[in-house]
């Protein structure tokens, strides 16, 4: 996937406004009497604690960006506990997919036990990153007025392009502390010796996961080589796929472990 970060990061200037727009799906004749209108969640939804809900969030684009309007969405994962002190912050992950519709999969035990937020994002995806750009703003902007959010104890993580994704995120906005790539390396690379470039990637805590047979398995020395010491991997007996829950949880150990207290 190549993406041209100048006119990405022009996206992340835009205003996104939640609760106020609707976005019509892109239909043709035939279809448009029965297309439904997509209306923004309003943030006074409800929430209930240890569960999750979809979230849908309208993008208006202009200019270059007009043809990204549209409805985008995520699956939010309240914490047990969270409307208990309405003064708490709570640590935050966001979750890609390579196919789309993020789940919490493997992670799942360790987040419900460890009491993260989760934002699960369902248009990120392989393809164009204009999209997957778009759906990350959208939920990053509306999680930040729905929850409670602890700056600086982000988290990002995803596998395979959603990692290469996830990658490109942490450097649209302040306030990710850490980064877990799973089955992929960076987004940018230098197309001359392929080292990534990682630069923009301040994010103090970083990890990654790769099975021993992965297509991938490179990337992991080259993660390593761009990072140094700043970087974990964490190897197991696979291929291309998710970490195994032993293995992911070690590396969600890792990077939580480096978060600000």
């Amino acid at each position: 996937m190549k993406h041209a970060l100048p006119a990405l990061l022009g996206l992340a200037l835009v205003t996104l406004t939640a609760g106020a727009q609707t976005a019509k799906p892109s239909a043709t004749k035939t279809e448009a009497k029965t297309t439904a209108i997509e209306t923004a969640t309003p943030l006074t939804e409800p929430l209930k604690d240890g569960a999750e809900t979809r979230i849908t969030c309208i993008y208006k684009g202009t200019g270059k960006s007009a043809a990204l309007s549209g409805a985008y969405h995520y699956r939010l994962w309240v914490p047990e506990g969270y409307s208990a002190d309405p003064k708490k912050t709570w640590k935050t992950i966001f979750i890609a997919d390579p196919n789309g519709k993020a789940k919490l999969g493997a992670m799942g035990d360790w987040i419900k036990k460890h009491g993260y937020i989760a934002v699960m994002l369902e248009e990120s995806k392989n393809g164009p990153y204009e999209p997957n750009i778009v759906n990350f703003l959208t939920a990053h902007a509306d999680v930040l007025k729905r929850m409670r959010v602890a700056d600086g104890k982000k988290v990002a993580t995803g596998f395979s392009g959603g990692a290469r994704a996830c990658s490109l995120f942490v450097t649209l906005v302040p306030g990710f502390g850490g980064l877990i790539f799973q089955g992929a390396g960076c987004s940018d690379m230098n197309p001359l010796d392929r080292s990534y470039i990682v630069k923009d990637i301040k994010v103090k805590a970083l990890a990654g996961t790769f099975g021993k047979k992965d297509m991938n398995y490179d990337n992991a020395a080259r993660l390593k080589k761009a990072f140094g010491s700043r970087i974990t991997i964490f190897e197991f007996e696979g291929g291309h796929q998710w970490a195994p829950r032993e293995v992911i949880e070690q590396a969600l150990n890792e990077v939580d472990g480096k978060l600000p207290k």
